[in-house]
């Protein structure tokens, strides 16, 4: 996977990923920015082709938001959220 930050400036980051899976990992992703009460916006759309490539950008609702910190915050909370999942599952499924 390679990331390059093409804009990230007043609340608004948009961000180039290539090789990588264009759904799974990015539908999330934009679902858990999206329960941040600070973003305005989160998506993503596919760029050349479509498994080469996509545009991922997040709009704050104020411009003096970081929106590379909301991106982090809800990798966090993703990542909590797997492991409480990790760890249920191999309770339930030993």
């Amino acid at each position: 996977m390679e990331i390059e930050i093409l804009k990230n400036e007043n609340g608004y980051a948009k961000i180039n990923i290539k090789k990588t899976d264009p759904h799974t990992l990015f539908n999330l992703i934009r679902d858990e920015l999206m329960q941040d009460p600070k973003v305005d916006f989160s998506g993503y759309w596919r760029n050349e082709s479509f498994y080469e490539s996509i545009i991922f950008q997040v709009r704050m609702k104020d411009e003096s938001a970081d929106p590379i910190q909301a991106i982090n915050s809800a990798l966090e909370r993703i990542k909590k959220h797997a492991s409480e999942f990790m760890d249920l599952c191999k309770i339930k499924l030993a």
